[in-house]
Protein backbone atom coordinates (compact mmCIF):
# COMPACT_ATOMS: atom_id res chain seq x y z
CA UNK A 1 0.00 0.00 0.00
CA UNK A 2 2.71 2.06 1.08
CA UNK A 3 4.15 1.51 -2.20
CA UNK A 4 1.20 2.44 -4.06
CA UNK A 5 1.25 5.55 -2.87
CA UNK A 6 4.36 6.91 -2.77
CA UNK A 7 4.29 5.95 -7.29
CA UNK A 8 1.21 7.61 -6.94
CA UNK A 9 2.72 11.02 -5.80
CA UNK A 10 5.56 10.53 -7.59
CA UNK A 11 3.24 10.42 -11.05
CA UNK A 12 1.32 13.57 -9.39
CA UNK A 13 4.91 15.58 -8.92
CA UNK A 14 5.36 14.44 -12.45
CA UNK A 15 1.56 15.51 -13.85
CA UNK A 16 2.65 18.64 -12.19
CA UNK A 17 6.24 19.05 -13.32
CA UNK A 18 5.55 18.71 -16.82
CA UNK A 19 2.49 20.75 -16.56
CA UNK A 20 4.62 23.80 -15.34
CA UNK A 21 6.93 23.36 -18.03
CA UNK A 22 4.36 23.47 -20.84
CA UNK A 23 3.16 26.88 -18.98
CA UNK A 24 6.55 28.51 -19.02
CA UNK A 25 7.11 27.09 -22.58
CA UNK A 26 5.58 29.92 -24.53
CA UNK A 27 7.53 32.40 -22.49
CA UNK A 28 10.89 30.49 -23.74
CA UNK A 29 10.60 31.59 -26.92
CA UNK A 30 8.70 34.52 -26.90
CA UNK A 31 8.79 37.02 -28.57
CA UNK A 32 9.42 35.07 -32.01
CA UNK A 33 8.48 37.95 -33.96
CA UNK A 34 7.57 41.22 -33.89
CA UNK A 35 5.43 42.59 -30.87
CA UNK A 36 2.86 45.40 -31.63
CA UNK A 37 2.74 47.97 -28.98
CA UNK A 38 -1.24 49.90 -29.43
CA UNK A 39 -0.59 53.50 -27.96
CA UNK A 40 -4.00 55.52 -27.29
CA UNK A 41 -1.83 59.02 -27.66
CA UNK A 42 -1.19 60.56 -31.12
CA UNK A 43 2.75 60.76 -31.91
CA UNK A 44 4.90 63.22 -30.16
CA UNK A 45 3.09 64.23 -26.86
CA UNK A 46 4.92 62.94 -23.51
CA UNK A 47 2.95 59.21 -23.45
CA UNK A 48 3.91 58.45 -26.66
CA UNK A 49 7.64 59.51 -26.02
CA UNK A 50 7.50 57.18 -23.25
CA UNK A 51 6.43 54.58 -25.26
CA UNK A 52 8.43 54.66 -27.88
CA UNK A 53 11.79 54.48 -25.14
CA UNK A 54 10.13 51.41 -23.48
CA UNK A 55 9.80 49.89 -26.90
CA UNK A 56 13.43 50.59 -27.82
CA UNK A 57 14.71 48.48 -24.66
CA UNK A 58 12.57 45.99 -24.98
CA UNK A 59 13.34 45.67 -28.71
CA UNK A 60 17.05 45.73 -27.59
CA UNK A 61 16.54 42.49 -24.74
CA UNK A 62 14.19 40.59 -27.20
CA UNK A 63 16.06 40.70 -29.90
CA UNK A 64 12.70 41.67 -31.41
CA UNK A 65 11.02 45.02 -33.08
CA UNK A 66 8.68 46.27 -30.94
CA UNK A 67 6.47 48.52 -33.22
CA UNK A 68 4.15 51.20 -31.56
CA UNK A 69 0.65 51.38 -33.20
CA UNK A 70 -1.00 55.02 -32.41
CA UNK A 71 -4.93 55.00 -31.57
CA UNK A 72 -5.85 58.31 -30.21
CA UNK A 73 -9.14 59.41 -29.67
CA UNK A 74 -12.37 58.77 -27.49
CA UNK A 75 -10.86 58.02 -23.74
CA UNK A 76 -8.63 55.44 -25.05
CA UNK A 77 -11.90 53.47 -25.86
CA UNK A 78 -10.51 52.60 -29.68
CA UNK A 79 -7.16 51.28 -28.71
CA UNK A 80 -8.86 49.08 -25.96
CA UNK A 81 -10.65 47.91 -27.80
CA UNK A 82 -8.56 46.89 -30.88
CA UNK A 83 -6.55 45.24 -28.08
CA UNK A 84 -9.34 43.20 -26.44
CA UNK A 85 -9.99 41.79 -29.79
CA UNK A 86 -6.48 41.04 -30.98
CA UNK A 87 -5.16 37.37 -30.80
CA UNK A 88 -4.75 36.98 -27.41
CA UNK A 89 -0.69 35.37 -27.82
CA UNK A 90 1.43 38.03 -26.36
CA UNK A 91 2.18 39.75 -29.62
CA UNK A 92 0.06 42.31 -28.93
CA UNK A 93 -0.17 44.66 -26.12
CA UNK A 94 -1.54 47.83 -24.54
CA UNK A 95 -0.64 51.22 -23.30
CA UNK A 96 -3.36 51.72 -21.17
CA UNK A 97 -4.21 54.58 -18.62
CA UNK A 98 -7.41 54.49 -16.03
CA UNK A 99 -9.59 55.23 -18.74
CA UNK A 100 -9.27 52.79 -20.47
CA UNK A 101 -9.25 50.45 -17.74
CA UNK A 102 -11.02 51.99 -14.40
CA UNK A 103 -12.94 55.09 -15.70
CA UNK A 104 -14.24 54.41 -18.82
CA UNK A 105 -17.47 51.77 -17.60
CA UNK A 106 -18.40 54.26 -15.17
CA UNK A 107 -18.62 57.68 -17.54
CA UNK A 108 -20.30 55.65 -20.88
CA UNK A 109 -23.58 53.15 -20.65
CA UNK A 110 -22.50 51.03 -23.31
CA UNK A 111 -18.83 50.36 -24.36
CA UNK A 112 -17.19 48.17 -27.37
CA UNK A 113 -15.31 46.18 -24.57
CA UNK A 114 -15.18 45.07 -21.26
CA UNK A 115 -12.06 46.02 -19.46
CA UNK A 116 -12.18 43.13 -16.87
CA UNK A 117 -13.14 40.16 -19.01
CA UNK A 118 -11.50 41.33 -22.34
CA UNK A 119 -7.95 42.65 -21.20
CA UNK A 120 -5.04 41.27 -18.95
CA UNK A 121 -3.31 43.23 -16.58
CA UNK A 122 0.37 42.61 -16.76
CA UNK A 123 2.00 45.78 -15.11
CA UNK A 124 1.71 49.66 -13.91
CA UNK A 125 4.38 50.73 -15.50
CA UNK A 126 4.25 54.41 -14.16
CA UNK A 127 1.89 56.47 -12.49
CA UNK A 128 1.55 60.48 -13.45
CA UNK A 129 1.57 63.47 -11.46
CA UNK A 130 -0.22 66.07 -12.97
CA UNK A 131 0.19 70.32 -12.13
CA UNK A 132 -2.58 72.89 -11.45
CA UNK A 133 -1.37 75.53 -14.40
CA UNK A 134 -2.71 79.02 -14.62
CA UNK A 135 -2.01 81.77 -17.29
CA UNK A 136 0.24 84.51 -16.21
CA UNK A 137 -1.90 87.64 -16.12
CA UNK A 138 -3.70 86.15 -13.42
CA UNK A 139 -2.51 88.57 -10.12
CA UNK A 140 -2.18 85.07 -7.88
CA UNK A 141 0.56 83.14 -7.06
CA UNK A 142 -0.20 80.37 -5.00
CA UNK A 143 -3.18 77.98 -4.89
CA UNK A 144 -4.87 79.51 -1.82
CA UNK A 145 -4.71 82.56 -3.68
CA UNK A 146 -6.66 81.15 -6.91
CA UNK A 147 -8.83 79.67 -4.98
CA UNK A 148 -9.71 83.35 -3.28
CA UNK A 149 -10.11 84.55 -6.37
CA UNK A 150 -12.16 81.92 -8.30
CA UNK A 151 -14.47 82.41 -5.25
CA UNK A 152 -14.94 85.76 -5.99
CA UNK A 153 -14.92 85.51 -9.63
CA UNK A 154 -15.47 81.95 -11.00
CA UNK A 155 -18.27 83.28 -13.50
CA UNK A 156 -15.48 85.08 -15.07
CA UNK A 157 -12.86 82.41 -15.68
CA UNK A 158 -12.61 79.07 -17.49
CA UNK A 159 -10.59 75.94 -17.60
CA UNK A 160 -9.72 73.83 -20.56
CA UNK A 161 -9.21 69.81 -20.03
CA UNK A 162 -8.12 67.47 -22.80
CA UNK A 163 -11.72 66.13 -23.31
CA UNK A 164 -14.72 65.00 -20.89
CA UNK A 165 -13.93 62.87 -18.59
CA UNK A 166 -10.03 63.00 -19.44
CA UNK A 167 -8.49 63.25 -16.00
CA UNK A 168 -7.54 66.58 -16.50
CA UNK A 169 -11.08 67.35 -16.58
CA UNK A 170 -12.15 64.99 -13.45
CA UNK A 171 -9.18 66.69 -11.45
CA UNK A 172 -10.42 70.20 -12.03
CA UNK A 173 -14.01 69.11 -10.80
CA UNK A 174 -12.42 67.94 -7.43
CA UNK A 175 -10.72 70.70 -7.15
CA UNK A 176 -13.84 73.33 -7.36
CA UNK A 177 -15.71 70.91 -5.19
CA UNK A 178 -12.94 71.19 -2.40
CA UNK A 179 -12.18 74.67 -3.58
CA UNK A 180 -16.13 75.54 -2.96
CA UNK A 181 -16.03 77.32 -6.25
CA UNK A 182 -17.15 76.88 -10.46
CA UNK A 183 -15.78 77.95 -13.86
CA UNK A 184 -16.60 77.23 -17.41
CA UNK A 185 -15.73 74.35 -18.77
CA UNK A 186 -13.98 73.86 -22.27
CA UNK A 187 -13.37 70.59 -23.73
CA UNK A 188 -10.38 70.19 -26.45
CA UNK A 189 -9.75 67.42 -27.74
CA UNK A 190 -5.94 66.73 -26.35
CA UNK A 191 -4.18 69.28 -24.12
CA UNK A 192 -1.79 70.64 -26.65
CA UNK A 193 -4.44 73.24 -28.14
CA UNK A 194 -5.12 73.97 -24.46
CA UNK A 195 -1.64 75.08 -23.78
CA UNK A 196 -1.61 77.14 -27.31
CA UNK A 197 -4.95 78.73 -26.11
CA UNK A 198 -3.34 79.31 -22.78
CA UNK A 199 -0.54 81.07 -24.25
CA UNK A 200 -2.69 83.47 -26.15
CA UNK A 201 -4.51 83.88 -23.06
CA UNK A 202 -8.28 82.58 -24.04
CA UNK A 203 -7.75 79.75 -21.07
CA UNK A 204 -7.39 80.44 -17.51
CA UNK A 205 -6.37 77.28 -16.06
CA UNK A 206 -6.08 73.49 -16.34
CA UNK A 207 -4.33 70.20 -15.29
CA UNK A 208 -1.44 69.02 -17.83
CA UNK A 209 1.55 67.28 -17.26
CA UNK A 210 4.93 68.78 -15.94
CA UNK A 211 6.61 69.60 -19.27
CA UNK A 212 3.87 71.21 -20.22
CA UNK A 213 4.33 74.53 -18.44
CA UNK A 214 7.89 74.66 -17.72
CA UNK A 215 9.62 76.20 -21.11
CA UNK A 216 6.86 78.87 -20.46
CA UNK A 217 7.36 79.74 -16.94
CA UNK A 218 10.78 81.47 -17.49
CA UNK A 219 8.84 83.98 -19.57
CA UNK A 220 5.52 84.57 -17.08
CA UNK A 221 3.34 82.89 -19.51
CA UNK A 222 2.39 80.03 -17.34
CA UNK A 223 2.33 79.82 -13.21
CA UNK A 224 2.32 76.44 -11.63
CA UNK A 225 0.67 76.45 -8.35
CA UNK A 226 0.75 72.74 -7.05
CA UNK A 227 1.50 69.36 -8.23
CA UNK A 228 -0.57 65.90 -7.67
CA UNK A 229 0.91 63.02 -5.98
CA UNK A 230 2.88 62.24 -2.43
CA UNK A 231 6.17 64.51 -3.06
CA UNK A 232 7.49 67.49 -5.33
CA UNK A 233 8.72 66.69 -8.59
CA UNK A 234 12.24 66.90 -9.51
CA UNK A 235 12.27 69.13 -11.98
CA UNK A 236 10.15 71.65 -10.39
CA UNK A 237 11.28 71.27 -6.62
CA UNK A 238 9.50 75.32 -5.96
CA UNK A 239 6.09 73.88 -6.59
CA UNK A 240 4.11 72.54 -3.78
CA UNK A 241 1.84 69.05 -3.74
CA UNK A 242 -1.34 69.47 -3.31
CA UNK A 243 -1.28 68.65 0.24
CA UNK A 244 1.07 71.07 1.02
CA UNK A 245 -0.69 73.81 -0.34
CA UNK A 246 -3.67 72.84 1.74
CA UNK A 247 -5.98 70.64 -0.47
CA UNK A 248 -5.00 67.45 -0.17
CA UNK A 249 -8.74 65.75 -1.27
CA UNK A 250 -7.52 66.89 -5.09
CA UNK A 251 -6.47 63.99 -7.07
CA UNK A 252 -5.44 64.85 -10.51
CA UNK A 253 -2.91 61.82 -11.70
CA UNK A 254 -3.28 58.42 -13.25
CA UNK A 255 -1.24 55.32 -14.44
CA UNK A 256 -0.03 53.80 -17.47
CA UNK A 257 0.28 50.44 -17.56
CA UNK A 258 0.84 47.15 -20.14
CA UNK A 259 -2.04 45.09 -20.63
CA UNK A 260 -2.95 42.24 -23.30
CA UNK A 261 -5.90 40.51 -24.73
CA UNK A 262 -7.66 38.25 -22.12
CA UNK A 263 -6.43 34.69 -22.80
CA UNK A 264 -2.32 35.45 -23.52
CA UNK A 265 0.04 32.91 -21.45
CA UNK A 266 0.45 34.06 -17.83
CA UNK A 267 3.73 33.32 -18.21
CA UNK A 268 4.06 35.85 -21.54
CA UNK A 269 2.56 38.56 -19.28
CA UNK A 270 4.78 37.76 -16.54
CA UNK A 271 7.79 38.13 -18.61
CA UNK A 272 6.67 41.23 -19.82
CA UNK A 273 6.27 42.60 -16.62
CA UNK A 274 9.72 41.31 -15.43
CA UNK A 275 11.80 42.84 -18.34
CA UNK A 276 9.34 46.24 -17.82
CA UNK A 277 10.54 46.19 -14.39
CA UNK A 278 14.08 45.42 -15.65
CA UNK A 279 13.80 48.99 -17.54
CA UNK A 280 12.28 50.78 -14.74
CA UNK A 281 15.48 50.17 -12.62
CA UNK A 282 18.04 52.11 -15.57
CA UNK A 283 19.22 54.95 -14.41
CA UNK A 284 19.49 56.85 -17.88
CA UNK A 285 15.74 55.61 -19.29
CA UNK A 286 14.62 56.83 -15.47
CA UNK A 287 16.38 60.03 -16.25
CA UNK A 288 15.13 61.24 -20.40
CA UNK A 289 11.74 59.14 -19.70
CA UNK A 290 10.09 59.43 -16.35
CA UNK A 291 11.32 61.51 -14.06
CA UNK A 292 11.93 64.62 -16.67
CA UNK A 293 8.40 64.27 -17.49
CA UNK A 294 7.46 64.21 -13.62
CA UNK A 295 6.52 60.28 -13.61
CA UNK A 296 6.91 58.01 -11.26
CA UNK A 297 8.01 54.63 -11.85
CA UNK A 298 6.25 51.87 -10.58
CA UNK A 299 6.88 47.97 -12.55
CA UNK A 300 4.47 45.87 -10.47
CA UNK A 301 3.99 42.24 -11.36
CA UNK A 302 0.63 41.12 -12.89
CA UNK A 303 -0.40 39.77 -9.55
CA UNK A 304 -0.04 43.29 -8.01
CA UNK A 305 -1.48 45.38 -10.60
CA UNK A 306 -4.42 43.18 -10.91
CA UNK A 307 -5.22 43.84 -7.46
CA UNK A 308 -4.25 47.41 -7.85
CA UNK A 309 -7.09 47.51 -10.37
CA UNK A 310 -9.54 46.18 -7.83
CA UNK A 311 -9.15 49.56 -5.38
CA UNK A 312 -8.69 51.36 -8.82
CA UNK A 313 -11.71 51.07 -9.72
CA UNK A 314 -13.88 51.26 -6.59
CA UNK A 315 -12.09 54.82 -6.51
CA UNK A 316 -13.07 55.86 -10.17
CA UNK A 317 -16.63 54.97 -9.68
CA UNK A 318 -16.44 57.59 -6.62
CA UNK A 319 -14.88 60.22 -8.95
CA UNK A 320 -16.97 60.06 -11.41
CA UNK A 321 -20.17 59.53 -9.55
CA UNK A 322 -19.24 63.02 -7.80
CA UNK A 323 -18.46 64.34 -10.74
CA UNK A 324 -21.41 64.08 -12.07
CA UNK A 325 -20.12 63.46 -15.64
CA UNK A 326 -22.04 60.83 -17.80
CA UNK A 327 -20.75 60.72 -21.50
CA UNK A 328 -23.87 59.15 -23.26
Amino acid sequence: MQQGNRRHRWTRFIIFALMALAGNAPAQTYPARPVRLVVPYPPGGPVDVLARGLTDKLSGMWGQAVVVDNRPGALEILAADVAAKAAPDGYTLLLASDNALSLNKYLFNKLPYDAEKDLLPISRVVDVNMVLIIKGALPVNTLPEFVALMKKEGDKHNFGSAGLGNTTHLGFEALMRDGGFRMAHIPYKGIAPVISDMLAGQIDAMFAGVTAAIPHMKSGKMKVLAISGPKRARVLPEVPTFTEAGYPNVEARFYLSLVAPKGTPMAIARKVAADTRQVMTDKAFLDKYVEFNGFEAAGTTPEEFAEFLVRDREMAGQRVRASGVKLD
